[in-house]
């Protein structure tokens, strides 16, 4: 399948496994596409957008298509080769000739925090998707006519499939959409996000989801790390002003003081580990966040992806497993794999080291169970070997410029 044609589905992790369309109790995903470039440079201000969508009623079609919330002319027609490929489903084409400078005439290219974006947002009968296109300095400049814009950064397409499976126009919205998922799970647990403390990202990847948390939280001081050392580098080049980057290795220790820490946050990283570097992991997050700070991370979610049933057996009578040679992701280290988790392994194995408050279902990530975890006031039963006595200090980094007052 063509880059074109990829389903509208937002794989917002890194698990390859193969995924139902439908999780139970979910929303049906819009099935729909614009076809690519996502990247506008100064010669894309006149710009043809064509791409297709499934449709309630193929001769009576209600499509529409904005972009940045401006409503423009489209023209629909047949696409008999999505019929060919799809028997059953109705779809039709459609297209739209646009030049940007008149399209966004109106539009206040500083709106957006953090950077400009450009949002065409398709939406056909009940169905909505918006897909997002990166833009250059010059692209800017030649649409708004000043120089000084600033684009939300968006990393290149080979970042963006290492983290997300695909590289379709949906890479900020699907870290906005997780930022919006763990500000809702800690406050259904009354837990006020730390507008002032400090929030490590922990396996950041390019910064999906750092990068939105930080626009919505500018007081916070933000840092990342990840095993990535590709995705950190572009990071730290086009994201230093929402917080601080770093590689950390296979193994602990953090550069981190006992305790700096408010909340860590981990997207789909121990659903990657083998289970002796989880419990390592496990006791480090223990160490370096504040009695009473918070780590909420994810588990695979078995109902979501389409697990083999030997490791859905094995699960079973384990309550953990880890498969060595499913999952693998170009770019990282072979050990990054497939994990799976019961919910009764994580309360009972992740209870030595926390508090387990909540294990969720899909409802982090898409498509992954969320698990909340609180360091206890009191030392936890299992620690990490790494603390304070090793010469570790706070702010090693010296933590973002960002305000603080």
């Amino acid at each position: 399948m063509s880059k074109s044609t990829v389903f509208a589905v937002p794989l917002s992790g890194e698990c390859r496994m193969p995924l139902r369309r439908n999780p139970p109790g979910s929303d049906p995903w819009p099935i729909m596409t614009l076809d690519p470039p996502y990247v506008l440079d100064a010669d894309k201000v006149d710009f043809r957008f064509i791409g297709w969508t499934e449709v309630n009623d193929e001769e009576a079609p209600d499509i529409a298509l904005t972009v940045n919330g401006v409503p423009v002319p489209i023209n629909v027609f047949p696409r008999p080769e999505v019929r060919k490929n799809f028997p059953g489903l109705q779809v039709r084409a459609l297209s739209a000739q646009v030049n940007f400078k008149d399209v966004l005439a109106d539009t206040d290219p500083m709106q957006d925090g953090g950077g400009f974006m450009l949002r065409a947002a398709v939406r056909s009968d009940h169905r909505l998707r918006t897909f997002e296109y990166a833009v250059t300095p010059a692209w800017l400049r030649e649409v708004f006519g000043h120089d000084g814009l600033k684009a939300f950064p968006v990393p290149p397409e080979p970042l963006q499939i290492r983290v997300t499976g695909a590289a379709v126009g949906y890479f900020s919205a699907g870290g906005r959409e997780v930022a919006r998922q763990i500000e809702e799970i800690l406050e259904a647990y009354g837990v006020p996000f730390p507008e002032r403390g400090r929030v490590h990202d922990f396996g950041s990847g390019p910064g999906r989801v750092l990068a939105q948390m930080a626009v919505r939280h500018p007081h916070t001081l933000f840092s990342a790390s990840d095993i990535d050392a590709e995705a950190m580098a572009w990071c730290a080049e086009h994201m230093s002003h929402f917080g601080e980057f770093f590689v950390n290795q296979p193994q602990p220790p953090l550069p981190f003081a006992d305790g700096e820490l408010d909340l860590v946050y981990s997207i789909s990283i121990f659903t990657h580990l083998p289970e002796d570097m989880q419990h390592a992991w496990l006791a480090e997050l223990a160490r370096v966040v504040k009695p009473g700070g918070f780590v909420l991370t994810t588990k695979t979610n078995p109902y979501v992806y389409d697990l083999p049933d030997w490791m859905t057996n094995a699960a079973r009578e384990k309550g953990f497993v880890y498969a060595p040679d499913m999952g693998q992701v170009d770019g990282l280290p072979d050990f990054y794999r497939l994990a799976y988790h019961t919910e009764d392994y994580v309360r009972r194995v992740w209870g030595e080291y926390f508090e387990v408050l909540h294990v969720g279902s899909h409802d982090l990530n898409t498509t992954q169970d969320a698990v909340l975890l609180r360091k206890p006031t009191s030392a936890p039963v299992a620690q990490s070997a790494f603390s304070s006595t090793t010469k570790r200090r706070s702010g090693l980094f010296g933590w973002p410029k960002r305000s603080s007052s």
